[in-house]
């Protein structure tokens, strides 16, 4: 005669209901505590009652001061993760589940998260002194004047941008050639399908790079508002897999290149908008703009502004002691 295999007995209730991933680590009464204290105690409201409610309240309500910020993004990963190690040990151990319990362990652990990141040491002692520190004004904002800068006389500046409505999501790319007078020369927008935001921007500077090669335009720098992917192309960072194919064409393709840069989202406005119309011609594929008369009209007033050497500003946060240090963060 053999054993039937029969669901698991809830831990955390003393009605002993039966266990499952969304009793234990949501709808539990354990688990409704531990959140519930969380979640008061920031002012937080989610949708329901289910794990997946709970944890996109947490990540998709990100406050503006950077330390919330990190408290937000590891708080329910901690939760989950010592809701388990608690059921473990009252299974295992015979120690009962208690909700205090749990939620000292997860303070315990987002404070040394929090101080790991900022690199500093807190004198705190309990969640809500960690969050009322977080919530000071330790942080300051500063403006900077920027504005897109060509080239000198020669060589040419190819201005290139991805977007992904989703990430991954539909996606496209766009990207403007401009002498060093600011004249653009070329422009294309391109719709990519389903992609990341990385992918899209790597496409992107593939698709200008390879019209460039097509049209024989020489000296050729490139501008791109993505640390990471210029990043990859100056070796700095590992190139993912994902977008393996698409850096290697890049480094084969890009003899005539002068250089790769970094530049600021606000000076590579008219390569956002080109992306942004790449995104609503699925059909269409890739669009090329020969004469400026036929770009977009959105796209047409920037260029006129980068033309004219027009500043736009540019918003800086970070914290007091960085940014007279100098070490600050500029997203």
């Amino acid at each position: 005669m053999g054993f039937q295999m029969m669901p698991s007995k809830c831990l955390c209730c003393t009605e002993g209901e039966t266990e499952t991933v969304e009793h234990t680590f949501s709808e539990g009464q354990v688990a409704k505590d531990v959140w519930n204290y969380f979640t008061s105690m920031c002012g937080l409201t989610h949708g329901g009652s289910s794990l997946r409610a709970r944890i996109a309240a947490w990540w998709m309500s990100p406050p503006r001061s950077a330390h919330k910020r990190i408290i937000f993004s590891l708080m329910p990963s901690f939760i989950c993760w010592h809701i388990w190690k608690a059921r473990n040990a009252s299974m295992f151990d015979g120690t009962r589940m208690h909700p205090t319990t749990i939620c000292q362990a997860v303070f315990s652990d987002i404070k040394a998260g929090v101080e790991i990141h900022f690199n500093m040491t807190l004198g705190l002692f309990s969640f809500p002194q960690l969050y009322e520190w977080s919530g000071r004004q330790n942080s300051l904002i500063t403006f900077q004047l920027v504005r897109w800068k060509a080239r000198e006389l020669g060589c040419l500046t190819l201005n290139t941008d991805g977007c992904s409505k989703g990430n991954p999501g539909l996606s496209g790319g766009g990207g403007v050639l401009r002498d060093s007078s600011g004249v653009p020369l070329l422009a294309f927008s391109a719709f990519f399908g389903i992609r990341s935001s990385l992918q899209a921007e790597a496409l992107a500077m593939l698709t200008g790079i390879q019209l460039c090669v097509e049209r024989e335009f020489a000296k050729v720098e490139i501008q791109s508002d993505s640390q990471v992917l210029v990043g990859i192309l100056q070796h700095c960072f590992r190139c993912p897999w994902q977008i393996r194919n698409e850096i290697e064409q890049i480094w084969d393709l890009k003899v005539d290149v002068v250089r790769i840069s970094h530049c600021f989202r606000e000076t590579n406005r008219v390569a956002d908008i080109l992306a942004n119309v790449g995104v609503s011609h699925p059909q269409q594929g890739c669009v090329i703009f020969d004469d400026i008369s036929v770009f977009p009209k959105l796209a047409k007033g920037e260029i006129r502004l980068d033309k004219l050497r027009m500043s736009s500003v540019r918003r800086i946060e970070g914290d007091v002691m960085q940014i007279i240090h100098g070490k600050a963060r500029y997203p």
